[in-house]
C-alpha cells in the first residue's frame, strides 16, 4: 500500500484566513490552553514528558524534561523562546506553521512558558521570512485585544509577554545559544556547555528555548492527551513529523507523516512521485544540508530517527533533500560548502579556517586542479573541524563531504597527467 500522510500539525494549513482567531476556536483551539491553565504547571511538564515528544530542530531531546529543567530553577525572571531562525538548507516546515497556523504556534508557547513559569517570551524569526515577520505583528495586536497577551491571560492568574523579533539572517542564530547572544545584542557566536539556557540562558536567567514545531505539537498532546498522542507513531518515538521534500524530486512539498509509517523511499516515490528527471536515485540527505549522504541502498530505512541514525546520518530537521543519478559528488558537496563557507560565525578556530580551507580544496578539484593529496586533505580537514569545534555547525557540516567520500570515492579520482593532475568525472572516459 502506497504510503499515506498522517495530517496533525496540518490540519489548518489551508485556511484562508491565518488570523482569525474565532476560527481556529471553532476547530478546536486553545482548548490545550485552557486545560493546561486549570492545572499545576509541574503537572503540565509531566503531561508532556509521559506524551514522549522530542524536539523537532535536529537534536530531538525529550521536550518534557527540557521544559522540566526550567521549571525547577528558582530564579526569576523566566524566559521562553521560539526558535523561529530556520536556516538548515533544505527546511521549510516551520515557515509552513508561522504563515498558515500561527495560533497553533503561539498557544504553544502559551502552554511552554506557564509550565516552566516564564512571563515574557520572544519569537526570533529568520531574516528572510519577512512576510512571517509581518505576520505576526498582527497576530499580537489581535492576541492583546483577545487576553491571549499580556495580564491574566484568559482570565487566569497567569501573565505572558511577546517580543517579536526579525534575526539577522545568519545562519549561525539557529543555534541557541548565538541566538540568544544575538537577543542580547552582542556579537551572535556559541559557546561551550554547560552551563545550559535551562540554567544561565538570556540576560543570565533560566530560559527554554523550543524549536517552532515542536511548541505547535503541545496544544495537541495537552488537548486530546499524552496517551492519544502516543497512538501515533512508534512507542519510541511518538507522533507525526513534517518532512521537507526537496531536491530532484517530482513533487516537493511538505509531508507529514507519523513517525515510522513509512520508508525514505516510500516518502520519495509515493508521496514525491520519485526524481524529478526520472533517473535512479544516487543519495539523499536525510536531515538537511548538514546531515551526511545515504546512498540509494539505504532507501528502506523507517522514517526513524533511530534507524537513520543506526545507517550514519540524522534526521534532524526533517528536510530531506534528493540527489539523481545524474549529480557528481563533488558538485554537490561544492555546493553545501558555498553555503557553510559563508556562515561560520569565527569563534573557534577549527570551523573558521576548516569550512574555508575545504571549500577551495573542492573548488579546485571541481575545476580539474586537485591532486590526491587534496583528496586526503578534504577528509582530514573534515575530521578535525567534527573533533574540536564548539558549536553544532562546525560538527555537522563536514558530515556530507566525509560521506561523500566514502559513498562515492571514484567522483573525487585525481589522475596524474605529465606534470599536472586533473580530477576526472565519474563515468568519463580516460
Amino acid at each position: 500500500m502506497p504510503a499515506r500522510e498522517t495530517i496533525v500539525l496540518k490540519q489548518r494549513v489551508k485556511q484562508a484566513a491565518p488570523l482569525d482567531l474565532a476560527a481556529y476556536k471553532a476547530s478546536g483551539g486553545l482548548a490545550g490552553l485552557r486545560k493546561a491553565l486549570a492545572m499545576n504547571p509541574a503537572d503540565v511538564v509531566e503531561e508532556l514528558k509521559r506524551s514522549g515528544l522530542t524536539g523537532r530542530g535536529g537534536a530531538a531531546f525529550l521536550t518534557g524534561t527540557k521544559l522540566e529543567f526550567v521549571g525547577r530553577q528558582t530564579s526569576r525572571p523566566k524566559y521562553l523562546i521560539c526558535n523561529a531562525d530556520e536556516g538548515e538548507p533544505g527546511t521549510g516546515k516551520d515557515r509552513l506553521l508561522l504563515e498558515k497556523d500561527p495560533w497553533a504556534v503561539l498557544e504553544g508557547m502559551l502552554i511552554a512558558a506557564y509550565a516552566v513559569g516564564a512571563e515574557q517570551g520572544y519569537i526570533y524569526f529568520q531574516g528572510e521570512y519577512r512576510t512571517a515577520f509581518a505576520l505576526w505583528e498582527q497576530l499580537a495586536d489581535v492576541a492583546e485585544r483577545n487576553h491571549l497577551l499580556g495580564e491574566r491571560i484568559l482570565d487566569s492568574p497567569f501573565s505572558f509577554g511577546l517580543q517579536i523579533v526579525r534575526g539577522r539572517g545568519l545562519y549561525i542564530c539557529g543555534e541557541e545559544l548565538a541566538l540568544i547572544a544575538s537577543l542580547e545584542m552582542q556579537r551572535p557566536t556559541s559557546r561551550p556547555k554547560p552551563p545550559y539556557p535551562a540554567q544561565n540562558g538570556l540576560f543570565g536567567q533560566p530560559t527554554s528555548i523550543n524549536n517552532v514545531e515542536t511548541l505547535a505539537n503541545l496544544p495537541v498532546i495537552m488537548a486530546g492527551g499524552a496517551q492519544a498522542w502516543r497512538q501515533l507513531g512508534t512507542p519510541e518515538e511518538p507522533g507525526t513529523r513534517l518532512f521537507t521534500l526537496s531536491g530532484d524530486i517530482r513533487r516537493p512539498g511538505i509531508y507529514e507523516l507519523a513517525m515510522g509509517s513509512a520508508t525514505l523511499r516510500e516518502l520519495i516515490d509515493d508521496l514525491g512521485g520519485g526524481t524529478s528527471d526520472k533517473r535512479p536515485l544516487k543519495a539523499v540527505q536525510p536531515g538537511g544540508g548538514s546531515s551526511a549522504l545515504l546512498g540509494a541502498k539505504m532507501l528502506d530505512l523507517p522514517l526513524t530517527a533511530r534507524a537513520i541514525r543506526e545507517a550514519g546520518s540524522s534526521m534532524g530537521t526533517g528536510a530531506v533533500i534528493v540527489y539523481a543519478a545524474s549529480r557528481n559528488a563533488r558538485e554537490i558537496v561544492g555546493g553545501l560548502l558555498g553555503f557553510y563557507g559563508e556562515e561560520s560565525c569565527g569563534r573557534c578556530m577549527p570551523c573558521r579556517l576548516g569550512v574555508l580551507r575545504m571549500r577551495e580544496i573542492v573548488r579546485n578539484l571541481n575545476a580539474g586542479q586537485g591532486t590526491k593529496d587534496d583528496v586526503k586533505r578534504l577528509e582530514e580537514i573534515g575530521r578535525s573541524c567534527l573533533a574540536a569545534s564548539t558549536c553544532g555547525m562546525g560538527q555537522s557540516f563536514p558530515l556530507p563531504i566525509l560521506s561523500a567520500l566514502r559513498l562515492f570515492p571514484g567522483d573525487f579520482a585525481v589522475e596524474a597527467r605529465g606534470k599536472k593532475a586533473r580530477t576526472r568525472m565519474a563515468g568519463a572516459r580516460p
